[in-house]
């Protein structure tokens, strides 16, 4: 899925040495995204990212399930590589 200007965003350098990409748009290749990010994305990236530093991954999971398209098993894949917050 082509993030478009999302795309070229760089990432944190401990989420480019964990993934070993550097920007948003080669993560969504590596994930797998199959949906567009829409304009309500942000604020529920922002809740996940928030549940993910209390150490719960749900939200986080369900974003890149549900709103992203990723699969079960890629989402769980990328959770578990993520650096700790």
């Amino acid at each position: 899925m082509d993030l478009g200007p999302l795309g070229s965003y760089r990432l944190p350098a401990s989420i480019s040495s964990a993934y070993g990409v550097t920007t948003a748009q080669a993560l969504a290749d590596q994930l797998g995204v199959t949906k567009r990010p829409t304009a309500d994305l942000g604020h529920e990236a922002d809740s996940a990212y928030q549940s993910l530093k209390r150490g719960d991954s749900s939200a986080a999971r369900t974003l890149l399930v549900d709103k992203l398209g990723v699969s079960e098993a890629n989402a769980d894949a990328a959770l578990a590589k993520l650096p700790q917050l």
